[in-house]
């Protein structure tokens, strides 16, 4: 488990008189226990995953989570992230039959039909076709083989060196495999892009009619989005190598959390080790906001004249829930008796001395002993 804070506030002083300033912050002791009580991470069936605070922009916590494994349709995540970065929605692709020969999980794409790439971009995110994947990388590459190559460089462009790709849409094959890491930036980089945020949050959407006129109505794989509060998207998987793979995102009450699944193993595992891990994010690590910048922090400083003291920035905290008390969950690793600054201060307005440096060290040093009020 990594213990999170980010306690982000600074001390300046500026002193009149012979222009000599003090900016450098300052701080005083505090005993910090150990160990905190800390929550144990519940265990998903998953082989490799990530638990991801966006809000934050840490890692809650993971096992395993640089593991090579095969990704099934999470693969589209990547092959959506290139539609929005190299097409134009509005425009219209003809289906070959090799796209529509595609197999597996399917919209029905009938050869020499002409379809939007907005509409194959849709088909592709909520209902995981991998006829529209074929199709789109066919109209953007010119060749599945072209858009591949495509897929392999941004994946470097963006640092993924444990993931390679086979194909766009996570048919398992030779070469085709990624990490919970990589998986969790590549989302967070496709999750910018507005259209792909409301696109994968999008429960069920009517596609055209296939050219018999037989209704296209699909469903989201991702059934999380109808019934777990806060779920926003994103992307489901499995076939027999992969097993069950899954980029779930949440928000409650402006947080964000990501859990990536790689290798959920059972009957809708993947949803079953989402919610676990999610819970556990959102109840057992509640975020606080400690101190709110502009706000009083000490009203005075002995033997200085009485001088509002302000906080610089807002300080927020994961915390632990801990019997009935909270337990702030500090960085590690710290132990028992070792001394950590508490966030100090900032000084609204300026601090005349009232008899030169030494009388203002002495207060100072008296305020962070204790001495205060």
């Amino acid at each position: 488990m990594r213990h999170l804070v980010r306690l982000a506030v600074i001390l300046v002083m500026i002193l009149g008189g012979s222009a000599t300033a003090l900016a450098a912050p300052l701080t005083y002791p505090v005993q910090v226990a150990d160990p905190w009580p800390v929550p144990e991470t519940p265990t998903p069936t998953a082989a490799s995953w990530v638990l991801y605070d966006a809000t934050a922009g840490a890692v809650i916590d993971a096992r395993s989570p640089d593991e090579e494994r095969s990704m099934a349709s999470v693969t589209k995540i990547m092959t959506g992230l290139l539609v929005l970065e190299h097409a134009d929605l509005s425009d219209v692709v003809t289906i070959s039959e090799n796209a529509a020969a595609t197999g597996e999980k399917e919209i029905d794409l009938v050869a020499g039909e002409t379809v939007s790439v907005e509409v194959l971009f849709e088909a592709l995110m909520i209902h995981s076709a991998n006829d529209a994947a074929t199709a789109l990388a066919e109209h953007i590459a010119g060749s599945v083989e072209g858009f591949v190559a495509m897929m392999n460089e941004r994946a470097a462009e963006l640092g993924l060196v444990n993931t390679s790709f086979a194909n766009p849409h996570g048919l398992d094959a030779p070469g085709h495999y990624t990490t919970a890491n990589d998986l969790l930036t590549m989302t967070k980089v496709a999750m910018m892009h507005p259209v792909f945020e409301e696109t994968v949050g999008t429960r069920a959407m009517a596609f055209p009619p296939a050219p018999d006129g037989s209704a296209r109505l699909s469903e989201s794989t991702n059934l999380m989005l109808n019934d777990y509060p806060g779920m926003i998207g994103v992307k489901t998987g499995f076939t027999n190598q992969a097993l069950l793979t899954f980029v779930a995102a949440a928000e409650r009450d402006g947080r964000r959390i990501y859990v990536v699944l790689l290798g959920s193993d059972g009957r809708r595992a993947h949803f079953a080790d989402a919610e676990l891990l999610l819970d556990h994010a959102f109840e057992s690590m509640p975020y606080f906001e400690m101190l709110s910048s502009g706000n009083p922090y000490v009203t005075r400083l002995p033997r200085v004249d009485p001088t509002p003291l302000v906080v610089a920035r807002d300080a927020e905290a994961f915390v632990h829930l801990a019997g009935q008390g909270l337990m702030l969950d500090r960085p590690s690793p710290i132990g028992g008796g070792e001394e950590r600054p508490d966030p100090p201060p900032v000084v609204e307005t300026v601090i005349q001395p009232s008899s030169g440096p030494e009388s203002i060290w002495e207060s100072l040093l008296y305020w962070f002993g204790g001495g205060g009020s």
